[in-house]
C-alpha cells in the first residue's frame, strides 16, 4: 500500500508537470525516481504483466486525477497569474537538478559529454523559440476544432503519439511539442468548455458535445499510448547501452526546459500583458511589480523545498547500500 500510494502521488505530480507547456513529465518521473520502474514496465507488460500493473495503475490513475484538475486550475492560471506558476515548476527542476546529475556520479566530464549537455539544452531552448514564432499560426487549428470533422480524430492520434516524446523523454515537454505544433490550447480550452457544459457551469447543461469529447480525448489519449510505447523501447535501449551520454544529454534536456518555461508562446504572450498590450485571454490579478518579486521568493522556497527531497533521498539510498553491505 505504501508503494501503491507513494506512485499514485508520482503519478500526480507527473500529470501537473505534464500539463504545462514548458515542464517535461518524464523529467518529473525521473526527479521521484519512478522514471525506470515505468520505463521497465512498459517494455515488459506481456512478459511481467502483473508486475508492471502494480507499478503502472497507481501511476496512471494519479496521472489522470491530475490532469483532471490541473486542466482546469491551469487554464485559469495561465489567465490570471501565469508567471507565479511556472516559477513554481522552475523552482522545483532547479532544486532538483543535484539529484539527476547522481546518475553520473563520479564520471569525469569528457569533450563529448559538453557536446551532449550543450546539444541536449539548444534544442529543447529551439523548441521554445519555435513556440513562439508558429504559436500564433494556431487559428487554422482552432478552426477545426469548432466543428470537429472526422479527419480531426485522426490526427489527434498523430500528435498524441509526437507528443509522447516529451512524456516519456526527461527534459522534453509534451505540452511544448503541443504548443508548437498549436494543438495546445485547443485541447485544454475545448476539454474545459466542454466539461463545463456537462455540468452546467456558468452555463446551460448539455450533454450535446460529450460524444465529441470522448472521442478528441480518446483519439489523443490513443496516439500518446503508441508513442510512448514507441519511445519508452527506445529510451530503455540507450539507457542500457549508452547510459552515461543519454544522461548527458537529459542533463542539457533539464536545463534547457528550466530556460524555455520562462520563454514559450504562452508566457510570451504574458509578457506582452505587462507590457501594456491587450490579449483577451490572459488578465493578470496582479500588476507586474507586485507578482515579479512574490514569484522570485515562490521560485526560492519551491527549489529549496525541492533540494530537501533530494537530500532526503540520498539518505535513503545511503541508509539501503549500507544495510545491502
Amino acid at each position: 500500500m505504501k508503494k501503491f500510494f507513494q506512485r499514485l502521488g508520482a503519478g500526480i505530480a507527473i500529470g501537473a508537470g505534464g500539463s504545462i507547456a514548458g515542464v517535461s513529465g518524464a523529467a518529473i518521473a525521473l526527479v521521484l525516481h519512478v522514471y525506470h520502474e515505468i520505463i521497465n514496465a512498459v517494455n515488459n507488460f506481456r512478459k511481467k504483466f502483473s508486475e508492471s500493473i502494480k507499478i503502472l495503475i497507481p501511476i496512471l490513475l494519479g496521472i489522470f486525477i491530475s490532469v483532471i484538475i490541473c486542466v482546469y486550475v491551469f487554464h485559469l492560471a495561465f489567465r490570471y497569474c501565469m508567471f507565479l506558476l511556472i516559477c513554481i515548476f522552475a523552482g522545483f527542476l532547479i532544486g532538483s537538478f543535484p539529484g539527476i546529475r547522481d546518475n553520473v556520479k563520479g564520471v569525469k566530464m569528457q569533450k563529448s559529454h559538453f557536446i551532449a549537455v550543450f546539444s541536449g539544452g539548444i534544442f529543447v531552448i529551439s523548441l521554445g523559440v519555435l513556440s513562439v514564432i508558429f504559436g500564433a499560426r494556431g487559428g487554422g487549428v482552432e478552426q477545426a476544432f469548432t466543428t470537429m470533422p472526422v479527419w480531426l480524430y485522426f490526427v489527434l492520434i498523430l500528435v498524441g503519439a509526437i507528443s509522447a516524446g516529451g512524456l516519456t523523454v526527461p527534459g522534453l515537454s509534451g505540452g511544448l511539442i503541443l504548443l508548437i505544433l498549436g494543438f495546445y490550447r485547443p485541447l485544454m480550452d475545448n476539454s474545459v468548455t466542454y466539461v463545463k457544459e456537462v455540468f452546467g457551469i456558468g452555463c446551460e447543461q448539455t450533454w450535446g458535445h460529450f460524444l465529441q469529447f470522448v472521442l478528441m480525448i480518446g483519439s489523443f489519449a490513443i496516439g500518446c499510448v503508441i508513442g510512448v510505447a514507441l519511445v519508452s523501447k527506445l529510451m530503455s535501449k540507450l539507457l542500457t547501452t549508452h547510459p552515461t551520454i543519454t544522461y548527458y544529454v537529459i542533463i542539457g534536456f533539464i536545463l534547457g526546459s528550466i530556460v524555455v518555461l520562462f520563454f514559450n508562446y504562452d508566457v510570451f504572450n504574458y509578457y506582452k500583458v505587462w507590457a501594456g498590450e491587450t490579449i483577451g485571454n490572459i488578465t493578470p490579478i496582479m500588476p507586474i511589480y507586485v507578482e515579479l518579486p512574490i514569484s522570485v521568493v515562490v521560485l526560492g522556497v519551491s527549489a529549496f523545498l525541492s533540494y530537501l527531497l533530494v537530500k532526503h533521498h540520498r539518505k535513503v539510498l545511503e541508509s539501503e547500500e549500507e544495510i545491502n553491505e
